[in-house]
């Protein structure tokens, strides 16, 4: 007789995303799913891969998130998403393709009985051609609305897909925006030469993932509860 798998007495929570979520140039205890299992005591995997985006996401669900069988999984991505790949302005993974790949794995999990939780992302140090994104990713591919503008255009896609499917949102952009409006630099929140000596302006510090724990929190006291 096949002798079935225990789950932990706790709960099980997975985050499947990018580099955000894996937290890269961090110690593991400063990421954000870290703090949460801290806060909301349960059981988390992080199961972010740098550079992944939703299209690479879909044929890595059953191996990195769905043989976990996780009460919960936090869905984090967009950042590599919405990137350009050319003077064309051309997404690496276009909205309308990033809204039915998300969608897909909203409907897989749902289909094991896991709750999704969809999450927007962060704006970025845009710089300029000597430093910070634009460095890397030239500003004309990204007119006329700035590489945030881009990213604001996916997160209002992963609003409306959380709207449409009546899906749990941990809306961080919104977050942010409100902590740099109540006077948080958004140089704190992102690794710079200042305080990481790097170039990034991406990836969050400590602190950003500190933000990012303080809006997903609320809404998953929700669902494991």
């Amino acid at each position: 007789m096949e002798q079935q798998r225990m789950k932990p007495q706790k709960k099980l929570v997975v985050a499947f995303g990018d580099s955000i979520t894996a937290g890269v140039h961090l110690l593991p205890e400063d990421t954000y799913l870290y703090k949460l299992g801290t806060l909301m005591n349960c059981v988390t995997i992080n199961a972010g891969i740098p550079g992944q985006t939703t299209q690479e996401a879909r044929g890595r669900m059953r191996r990195f998130v769905r043989d976990h069988e996780p009460d919960v999984c936090v869905l984090q991505f967009g950042m590599n998403d919405h990137t350009a790949t050319g003077s064309g302005g051309h997404a690496k993974v276009p909205l309308d393709e990033f809204r039915a790949n998300l969608a897909g794995m909203v409907e897989e999990l749902r289909e094991d009985g896991i709750v999704p939780l969809l999450c927007t992302i962060h704006p970025i140090l845009e710089g300029d051609e000597s430093r910070y994104y634009y460095a890397r990713h030239p500003q004309r591919w990204y007119a006329p609305g700035g590489a945030n503008g881009r990213i604001r255009e996916y997160n209002d896609a992963i609003r409306d897909l959380a709207g449409q499917l009546a899906c749990e949102l941990a809306d961080t952009e919104r977050h942010w925006s409100e902590a740099i409006e109540a006077g948080t630099r958004l140089e704190q929140l992102l690794r710079t030469v200042e305080n990481a000596g790097a170039d990034d302006g991406v990836h969050p510090t400590p602190l950003g993932h500190d933000y990012y724990a303080a809006c997903i929190a609320p809404r998953l006291e929700m669902v494991l509860n």
